[in-house]
């Protein structure tokens, strides 16, 4: 891809798994050219992102991936649906989209990093289902769940070779993050195992992934 206009100037990655409420955990994990584990850490509100961001020397230097939260209040449970009357959204004009709870997924942050991207960093966003999928683990295991985290992490530490990764399992939201901080990579200098592209826009911002 091309989108990364000056490659090699860029020497470390960053990937920030971002959830959809205060209360989820977000976290960040950076990489460096040679995919050593430089940082992780966790993030709760998006003042903690903001300072993680506006504090991080040589974000000029570095790509950023954050990923796409779910909107927290849309009805993805049975017990929402069943506590609410239920209508076709598209034809009744008495349905109102309150808080968004129709939309699949949340615009926490968007603003702010459309600020970063406006003053020339490098910040896109990306779909961890869409990285989950690239190594065959979306759907192998009901995600989130203790299983999908442990596949995971021995995925990123043994195939990947992340061998910074310890044996004792990470919470999901730090190895998502690395998920995003690899795709950084793999956007900047390409794979010979994938193929990147361009998913799509996100509030204004281009979401980036892997062809499947």
């Amino acid at each position: 891809m091309d989108i990364i206009k000056d490659k090699n100037s860029k020497v470390t990655f960053i990937g920030i798994s971002l959830g959809g409420l205060s209360t989820i955990e977000s976290a960040a994990a950076v990489l460096d050219c040679n995919s050593h584990i430089i940082m992780l850490d966790k993030l709760f509100s998006m003042s903690d992102v903001k300072y993680f961001l506006d504090n991080f020397a040589g974000k000029q230097n570095a790509v950023i991936m954050v990923s796409i939260p779910e909107n927290q209040v849309m009805l993805d449970h049975k017990w929402k649906y069943n506590s609410r009357n239920y209508d076709l959204v598209n034809f009744d004009k008495k349905m109102i989209n309150k808080d968004d709870w129709t939309n699949r997924f949340s615009s926490r942050g968007s603003e702010y990093f459309k600020e970063l991207s406006t003053s020339g960093i490098d910040i896109f966003r990306f779909d961890t289902d869409n990285m989950k999928k690239v190594m065959g683990l979306c759907y192998t295991y009901k995600d989130r769940t203790p299983a999908d985290c442990k596949a995971l992490q021995d995925t990123l530490r043994v195939k990947y070779k992340l061998r910074e990764l310890p044996v004792n399992m990470l919470p999901v939201a730090q190895l998502e993050a690395i998920l995003g901080a690899l795709l950084a990579k793999m956007v900047t200098f390409g794979s010979n195992d994938f193929k990147c592209s361009s998913l799509g826009k996100f509030d204004d911002l281009p979401v980036l992934g892997v062809e499947i």
